[in-house]
């Protein structure tokens, strides 16, 4: 629970100004105001100025014992998750607050200030399983929802320079990035075994949700223990990607020829033959290779 002896929780709430378009600094207020009527009133808020600070201020707050709230988008959540982390057994509060809230679908949490308010005040848990992502250079990140990398990363990049377009560029994006995409040879290294694929894009899922809704790959669970792998392979037509697109609403894309599924209980190594950006929660993370890594049940978040 969220209560400690019968005391309400002590809060620290890291506000990314920037999610969202400032979605996060106007909503934190309304669910401030929910935790006072609810009887938390020690909250301290910080924003944060980059992802590594809101990475510090995750660790510095879970230290102390307070409660860390992450305020902001899927990639806000990872970044102060990863410092929540380092100290064992300290919880996650999310008060979404992105663009595309992906992760917080997935989990069926609360998007209003009542209720995300409730969740923090007295809420219970559950621990969900993260990845951690091996760079080039040896170091490493951690991700809350999928690692991807192909024509989707691409136009994840395109999608974060047109911010100003709103909720729109999700489906603008993917169509103007293909225009110019051509398949990668892709090897991917599953638990041990080792394939090489021609192929637009490959998802490495947690969640399996994604670009402000699309269940790119519905088998995925936070809870499931195992990463579901989606690689889609690249000797059909990049054009038929906007039917896909469309079906992965639902998640009936997964039926497609062109779509292959797989499962790792351990480790999934990937790299290509040209320099794709491989991202992360919806940020950039690095070039290839990387190698994933499932943690189960790792980090405890806190819900209704």
């Amino acid at each position: 629970m969220s209560e400690r002896n019968g005391e309400r929780p002590t809060v620290t709430a890291v506000v990314n100004p920037v999610s969202g378009g400032g979605a996060a600094k106007r909503q934190w207020p309304a669910v401030a105001e929910e935790l006072s009527r609810l009887g938390v009133t020690e909250v301290t808020v910080v924003e944060s100025q980059s992802s590594e600070h809101a990475t510090q201020v995750g660790a510095e707050s879970a230290r102390t014992g307070a409660l860390t709230v992450a305020v902001g988008g899927d990639g806000h959540v990872r970044d102060v998750a990863e410092g929540v982390m380092t100290v064992p057994g300290a919880r996650l509060g999310i008060a979404a607050a992105g663009r595309g809230n992906d992760l917080t679908r997935h989990m069926g949490l609360p998007h209003d200030p009542a209720g995300i308010a409730a969740s923090i005040a007295g809420g219970s848990t559950r621990s969900i399983d993260v990845f951690q992502v091996t760079r080039p250079d040896g170091g490493t990140s951690i991700a809350v929802g999928n690692v991807y990398a192909g024509l989707d990363s691409v136009a994840t990049e395109l999608i974060n320079r047109l911010r100003w377009m709103g909720p729109i560029a999700y489906r603008v994006a993917p169509l103007l990035a293909a225009v110019r995409w051509k398949p990668v040879t892709a090897t991917v290294t599953v638990d041990g075994e080792r394939r090489s694929a021609r192929a637009h894009m490959l998802v490495i899922a947690n969640s399996g949700d994604y670009g402000h809704g699309l269940r790119m790959v519905p088998s995925a669970s936070v809870e499931g223990g195992e990463m579901q792998i989606m690689l889609l392979h690249g000797d059909r037509s990049k054009y038929r990607l906007a039917s896909l697109m469309k079906q992965a609403k639902t998640g009936s894309h997964v039926g497609r020829p062109e779509v292959e599924m797989l499962t790792a209980n351990r480790t999934v190594e990937l790299s290509f033959d040209r320099s794709v950006p491989v991202h992360a929660d919806g940020d950039y993370l690095c070039e290839p290779p990387v190698t994933v890594t499932i943690v189960p049940a790792a980090l405890p978040i806190l819900v209704p």
